[in-house]
């Protein structure tokens, strides 16, 4: 089972909530919510892009971020104060997959590492060599 942590005056909430609600306010871009998962001089890292952000600027980027979108976290792995996550993300037009590297410390987000990936099908030369199962060469699911 996974440790409980104290958060938002909620004596407390299990990793497992913690998680599933952050993303919950991440996908429905509430900045008022979403800024109490952090300290304030929290860092938040995405690889992919090779951006760093502080608080404010991670709240711009999130929450001004265009279209509507949904999130379902698939795996939540805990060793000590490290939370890896990997969520699915998506709106109507677009789909990723996240992995997620949360340090919390005394129940707020320190450190947030991230690594965002397109879904879509494999590249030809692949299915060409039969390395793919033939699911995974349908349309993606909620789009």
């Amino acid at each position: 089972m996974l440790s409980k942590m104290e958060f938002a005056g909620r004596k407390y909430v299990d990793i497992e909530s913690f998680i599933k609600q952050y993303w919950n306010c991440i996908t429905a871009q509430n900045e008022e919510i979403l800024r109490k998962y952090f300290h304030e001089d929290a860092c938040i890292r995405w690889h992919n892009t090779n951006e760093q952000f502080n608080v404010e600027e991670f709240m711009r980027a999130n929450c001004d971020y265009p279209g509507n979108w949904n999130g379902e976290v698939e795996r939540i792995e805990q060793a000590g104060r490290i939370a890896v996550t990997v969520t699915r993300v998506w709106t109507n037009e677009i789909s990723f997959h996240v992995t997620s590297f949360f340090e919390i410390i005394n129940g707020k987000i320190k450190k947030l590492d991230e690594y965002w990936g397109d879904d879509g099908v494999a590249p030809q030369w692949r299915q060409d060599r039969h390395l793919v199962k033939a699911d995974t060469l349908t349309t993606l699911p909620n789009m």
